[in-house]
């Protein structure tokens, strides 16, 4: 299912977590215990039990051109409008779980989009991601959720695509954020588009920041600016040309995010950067055991108050100290994402060719610091 990762928002990508998901190998052992408690209460969908799901179900299939390897299940839940995919190992077969309420809430088109969402779960194994809540290290779990974030904006994607229908999209979001039904709401989308430009104003939102997912008003405004793309009207050869390619509005839907979660974990990121860059290069400066007048006035320039606070404390406090702040500042570091230890690397690499001393101990502590990383 490689031809989909084209539509996956570029923000969703595991391997900024080392994560790389074609190396995932197949439990000789699977746990029945799942499937047997769905069977024991929930109901299996199929055309004789529920013609009309099941009718939604195969409209998506076919639209996405797949090959249908789910089990599909309702589940009494009369307060709750839900959905979710689980046992999605690529080498099980997923379960996807509908609501009775969802059911019940949602117009056949309406319910394809939700279905399509589910599906795309699965096709990018998003259950293999990484979960917050393992997490104690704040800067981690930050990068997580946003991984979160975006996944879903990728499942919304594959979504509109299974339902090809944008309107029927765009009232999924509402009915499910609202749980209202068609009796009492009015579609104008250009009004709950006014809601999300007031709270941009109003700035950064804590709980979207520690959401799993994003407000339902970015969700919204993706799905619009995805179905002016070049890629969607490719997909349901429209013959028309979008207005944007998807990397154009990865872009707008980044900035969209930034002005409700504000900078926070960029600059979170960037601390812990800077905070393991300057005892990094502090411990290259010191591979040949010196630390010259000179070297020190460039350590000072390069790093400011933090590089005083450092030479004053190797100055009374023995090597040991050194060691340890190292060991700190990268333990942390080695939580960050994939490109964020790139950037520090190839900042240590710079330093190492620019300050003086012996060029094989520099290259030694150079390759002790990248292993810290790993």
């Amino acid at each position: 299912m490689d031809h989909f990762d084209k539509y996956k928002f570029k923000s969703d990508n595991p391997n900024e977590f080392g994560i790389d998901l074609k190396k995932f190998k197949k439990n000789e052992i699977l746990d029945e215990s799942h499937l047997s408690n769905l069977l024991s209460h929930s109901i299996r969908i199929s055309k004789d039990i529920l013609p009309s799901v099941s009718q939604s179900i195969d409209a998506v299939i076919e639209r996405l051109e797949i090959k249908n390897e789910f089990d599909f299940f309702v589940t009494s839940d009369n307060y709750q409008a839900n959905a979710s995919c689980s046992l999605m190992s690529p080498f099980s077969k997923p379960f996807i779980i509908l609501t009775s309420k969802l059911i019940e809430l949602l117009s056949e088109k309406e319910l394809e989009f939700v279905i399509g969402h589910e599906v795309a779960h699965y096709i990018y194994q998003h259950s293999l991601y990484p979960n917050h809540q393992n997490e104690e290290n704040r800067n981690l779990r930050l990068n997580i959720l946003n991984l979160s974030r975006a996944a879903e904006i990728s499942a919304d994607r594959i979504g509109i695509l299974a339902c090809g229908d944008l309107e029927a999209a765009l009232r999924a979001n509402i009915k499910l954020t609202s749980g209202l039904s068609d009796k009492y709401l009015n579609f104008k989308f250009s009004a709950y588009l006014d809601q999300l430009r007031e709270i941009e104003t109003i700035g950064k939102s804590n709980n979207q920041l520690w959401s799993t997912h994003p407000s339902f008003l970015i969700r919204m405004q993706a799905l619009i600016w995805f179905s002016m793309t070049n890629e969607y009207n490719e997909f349901f050869k429209t013959k028309r040309k979008g207005t944007y390619n998807i990397t154009e509005i990865d872009e707008k839907i980044e900035n969209s995010k930034q002005k409700m979660i504000g900078n926070e974990i960029e600059t979170s990121n960037q601390e812990i950067i800077n905070r393991a860059f300057m005892w990094g290069s502090l411990s290259l400066y010191l591979s040949d055991k010196k630390f010259t007048k000179y070297e020190q006035e460039e350590f000072k320039k390069a790093f400011g108050d933090d590089a005083k606070k450092a030479i004053s404390l190797i100055k009374i406090t023995d090597k040991n100290m050194l060691q340890k702040k190292v060991d700190s500042s990268f333990l942390e570091a080695s939580k960050m994402l994939k490109t964020n230890k790139n950037k520090l690397i190839d900042k240590l690499k710079r330093v190492t060719t620019e300050i003086s001393g012996d060029v094989k101990k520099k290259k030694n502590v150079l390759n002790d610091l990248i292993k810290l990383l790993e």
